[in-house]
């Protein structure tokens, strides 16, 4: 089980930037509003919801339940400020087993492995957390970012047609991509 309050773990970027990996808390509501009012739109167009709506982070701040969703954070070390967000959102009822990623970098932290970075830790606290698979939807242009989740172990499922509606209308279409928790080779020895 993880101790959800004393969790950190730090890590040094590509470029030798250091940040620090723990979950989200009541006291980052105005970083975490910060973090994605900043962010530019073609940035935030492709999440499932609106970050851009106050309401709708203060009520994830409001209603933090790890048992739910295990919000990962990114703080900047020499500021303090978020600086990336990854969900772990576990699955309910016959899905209870599995469970989906989402991660969002802001754009000054892109490319310096700070993405790949919090996919493994995702990955180990699912491990953690007794789940089987994980699961993730790519938009299917985004080639880069279905790259960077095979080198993870994720293998594409299934193309959804037309599945991603953008608030302008556009359609897109999504990639399923799953990998088991523990992969074979890594339970075996």
């Amino acid at each position: 089980m993880i101790n959800y309050v004393a969790y950190r773990k730090f890590v040094t970027l590509k470029n030798g930037k250091r940040v620090m990996f723990r979950f989200l808390n009541e006291q980052d509501r105005e970083n975490l509003i910060r973090l994605f009012q900043e962010a530019p739109e073609e940035d935030t167009r492709f999440l499932k919801q609106d970050v851009k709506d106050v309401k709708l982070i203060n009520y994830w701040v409001d209603h933090i339940n790890y048992r739910k969703v295990l919000p990962l954070v990114a703080v900047d070390l020499e500021d303090n400020r978020l600086v990336a967000d990854a969900t772990l959102h576990r699955g309910k009822h016959s899905a209870k087993h599995i469970g989906e990623v989402r991660i969002f970098v802001s754009r000054p932290f892109r490319n310096l492995g700070l993405g790949s970075l919090m996919l493994e830790e995702l990955i180990n606290l699912a491990r953690k957390e007794g789940l089987q698979w994980l699961k993730a939807e790519i938009i299917a242009d985004h080639k880069k970012v279905i790259k960077a989740f095979r080198e993870k172990g994720f293998e594409p499922r299934a193309t959804l047609d037309d599945y991603f509606l953008r608030k302008d209308g556009m359609t897109h279409d999504v990639v399923l991509m799953m990998r088991p928790v523990i992969k074979r080779e890594e339970g075996e020895f």
